[in-house]
């Protein structure tokens, strides 16, 4: 661990050339094609796998229910008691759904919009129509 002290200007002109140097055009630019390449390589956002067997369907299955149990929090399992392994399936079966995929997709690029842009929460979550009408 390494401790700079500095005063107040000096701070400040360093966080300017900080600002300058990260915060323009071409570095904002560099990470979204990273990013984008990152998702989509060679312009391929998805590609269908090899159709497995019944057997390695079930194996699959097995083990992602097995990794599913395994991260789930000890507090919730004994708040559910018995019922644990109900909700665990059905939350299983749940994350196999492309629909609920698809909008819990959609929920979190609702939430970092909302952390990016914060002045613009009140129309990603339609909060404003709902004070008006009340």
């Amino acid at each position: 661990m390494s401790v700079a002290v500095t005063n107040a200007q000096d701070f400040h002109v360093m966080l300017f050339k900080s600002h300058l140097k990260y915060m323009n055009g071409d570095w904002v630019s560099g990470w979204i094609f990273y990013l984008v390449d990152m998702f989509w390589p060679n312009g391929v956002f998805y590609t269908k796998g090899p159709d497995l067997t019944e057997s390695e369907q079930l194996d699959l299955k097995r083990n992602s229910k097995y990794m599913l149990e395994k991260v789930f929090p000890d507090q919730l399992k004994t708040v559910l008691g018995k019922h644990m392994d109900e909700g665990l399936d059905l939350l299983h079966e749940m994350l196999q759904n492309k629909l609920v995929l698809k909008s819990i997709g959609y929920m979190l690029m609702d939430l970092v919009w909302a952390e990016v842009f914060p002045e613009l929460s009140d129309f990603t979550t339609g909060a404003e129509c709902l004070i008006r009408e009340g």
